[in-house]
């Protein structure tokens, strides 16, 4: 039998120190954090890893926040996407709800832990109604709960 696969989340931040407290915590909740540091470095990651979740900042050197999401989305159309801003304003919330995206301010992160406890839900349904209608594994997981199945 084989250990349950963790789920991965690209998270995507300059801030080093930000990023590995957030990748612990993330770790902590039961998924396996995958870190970059800009938004070119996380498309490199994007094409050659399946991410669940990808939570991205707003302000970072190179690619911003919204067009990382927008470009992350190019690659993998599924991929949750979470803006996570300590710079965030009703331009910044409507421009995130255009990319289809979640957004979270840095000064509520009772809210964005709130969100990842349901997504980590979400998943273990999909995780369990794939388990019955199959063996169970991550991609049946995702066409079930994309109405594939």
């Amino acid at each position: 039998m084989s250990p349950k696969k963790k789920i991965k989340i690209l998270l995507v931040d300059d801030e080093q120190e930000f990023l590995n407290s957030i990748a612990e915590r993330v770790k902590l909740k039961g998924f396996e954090p995958v870190t970059a540091t800009s938004g070119e470095e996380a498309l490199e990651l994007a094409k050659k890893e399946h991410f669940y979740a990808a939570v991205v900042d707003l302000k970072m050197p190179g690619l911003d926040g919204l067009e990382t999401i927008k470009r992350l989305r190019e690659i993998d159309p599924k991929l949750h996407t979470i803006l996570l801003t300590g710079f965030g304003n009703e331009k910044v919330k409507e421009a995130t709800n255009a990319l289809e995206s979640e957004y979270f301010d840095k000064a509520d992160m009772p809210s964005f832990w709130d969100y990842l406890k349901q997504l980590a839900h979400k998943v273990e349904d999909s995780m369990a109604a794939a388990g019955l209608a199959t063996h169970g594994d991550l991609e049946d997981a995702e066409k079930i709960e994309k109405g594939e199945e």
